[in-house]
């Protein structure tokens, strides 16, 4: 039989993209790897816990937010979730800085933690906000970029306005060049702080972040920051429920190992040997898993070249799964469910000088036993070295005695509270999720030009489409969703359901 619609892959961007169109009433068949949903955004359960795989802060579920209104689309009910108004700590080695939602309340805390610059720090955040919130406006229109066809050039302008031309010299220019602008890039705390967050967001830091991408990632927290109950596959399993609803088809532990075209019939192959045809495949898979799944027939079609591609660098991530009695806590903090820490200003943020931590709320129990918190700590890898077995043990080692003794020294009785502790390396990310050498969070910014280098949901080869976060709108569970739901709107317009 033939389907209107093949989904590889149930990260953000698949599920978004499967969902929209089985509501709309196409026949759609969605094909998962994994036993579990959710790629980078899916959980698993040891020893009686749960475990966030990846992502883990809930973001686009304000009023009027991205994923918010998705959920309207669709008609869905929202996973259990409270907004957060004391987000993150961040551990600075001299300063503890609390992420507020509340941009009163941050503009305080900035001031007050960054004393040296606090007027021309205010007045940074002033435009980043101002910047971020013309951008926004745009990025909800949800024009594919960057253009190929009529059609996506005509949604392109007909997307801008005036206030998105004024921001036309930001397109030349880093963070850092706005930075410098301001007098702060000798201030090295906030220059730190600051990387820490573009590296958690946009995977660089400010040197080599475009401006708009910068400042989208530096404002996405006070729009509103979520923290939801069970974790971000709450929100996959919720799609993945108005998809089956909807009359979706879903099949788990079903690798995909071919992707071929005849005419215009899509045939999708499984390592099980099925073969499924379809008239639009969406991959909801990284580009560098791209190459291996097409016969190579397709390649010289692909405006991607493989050895372009393979220049473009990405990171893995070295993660710790830790199942904890959560005393170690100081009143204050327990209720604060996002730590980031970065032990050294002269040191490179990543290989453990900085990391994320995320633990589970008292009282959610799909996480963890009552009395009991779920962690879950990442920090950016070179994906390269973990790929060296005689290393790889001692290695991993290595990596979670440096991460646990840097939360010793801030929670002085972390480790001694410990009952579960589990690592995860690229190896595993390969393993789990499919990924190509364990690379995750999308591509690396390169320098000021890179958002125009940025790779489009439509792959230039008709009936094939990319989604997730190695393409725009970019990484992390808002960028991947909107890209599916880019992907869904264009396959309703191109092939409107009667007319399948």
């Amino acid at each position: 039989m033939l389907k209107d619609a093949i989904v590889i892959g149930t990260g953000f961007g698949g599920m978004t993209a499967a969902a929209l169109l089985a509501k709309a009433g196409y026949d759609v068949l969605t094909l998962e790897a994994a036993n579990e949903l959710g790629g980078c955004g899916s959980k698993f359960d040891r020893a009686g816990y749960r475990f966030s795989a990846g992502a883990t802060v809930g973001m686009g579920f304000e009023e009027g937010g991205m994923l918010k209104r998705l959920f309207e689309e669709l008609d869905a009910p929202i996973p259990p979730m409270s907004k957060l108004n004391e987000i993150m700590n961040v551990y600075l080695p001299d300063r503890t800085v609390t992420y507020f939602s509340d941009k009163e309340r941050w503009y305080k805390e900035v001031a007050s933690k960054f004393e040296q610059d606090q007027e021309r720090i205010l007045s940074f955040f002033e435009e980043v906000f101002k910047v971020s919130n013309v951008l926004q406006n745009f990025v909800e229109k949800r024009a594919i970029f960057p253009p190929s066809t009529a059609s996506e050039y005509f949604h392109l302008l007909k997307s801008m306005d005036v206030k998105l031309l004024g921001l036309a010299p930001y397109l030349t220019q880093s963070v850092q060049d706005r930075l410098s602008k301001y007098g702060l890039t000798k201030n090295k705390p906030f220059l730190t702080f600051i990387n820490g967050q573009l590296m958690d967001s946009v995977q660089t830091t400010a040197t080599f972040s475009p401006s708009l991408l910068g400042y989208m990632a530096l404002s996405i927290f006070h729009n509103g920051a979520f923290y939801v109950e069970g974790g971000l596959a709450s929100i996959i399993h919720a799609l993945s429920e108005v998809y089956r609803a909807s009359g979706g088809e879903l099949r788990l532990r079903h690798k995909v190992v071919s992707i071929a075209k005849q005419g215009d019939v899509w045939t999708v192959m499984t390592k099980r040997g099925q073969v499924f045809r379809t008239k639009q495949v969406i991959m909801n898979a990284p580009i560098h898993n791209v190459f291996s799944l097409l016969e190579p027939e397709l390649h010289r079609n692909l405006p991607i070249k493989e050895p372009k591609e393979k220049e473009k660098d990405a990171w893995g991530a070295f993660t710790l799964y830790i199942g904890a009695e959560p005393s170690f806590m100081m009143p204050e903090t327990s209720s604060i469910p996002f730590h980031q820490f970065i032990s050294s200003y002269d040191s490179p943020l990543s290989e453990g000088n900085q990391f994320l931590f995320s633990m589970s709320q008292e009282g959610d129990t799909r996480f963890a036993p009552t009395g009991k918190r779920s962690i879950t700590i990442s920090t950016h890898t070179n994906v390269g070295k973990w790929w060296e077995r005689e290393s790889y043990e001692s290695r991993k080692e290595e990596y979670m005695e440096t991460i646990i003794d840097s939360i010793d020294k801030r929670f002085s009785s972390f480790s001694s509270h410990i009952d579960v502790k589990m690592a995860g390396t690229p190896v595993t990310f390969k393993r789990y999720t499919q990924r190509a050498y364990g690379k995750v969070g999308g591509y690396i910014p390169s320098g000021k030009y890179s958002l125009l280098k940025s790779y489009s949901p439509n792959s230039g080869v008709e009936g094939l489409w990319f989604c997730g976060d190695t393409v725009f709108p970019g990484a992390g569970s808002l960028g991947s969703s909107l890209s599916g739901w880019m992907v869904a709107d264009a396959i309703k317009g191109k092939h409107p359901r009667q007319g399948m």
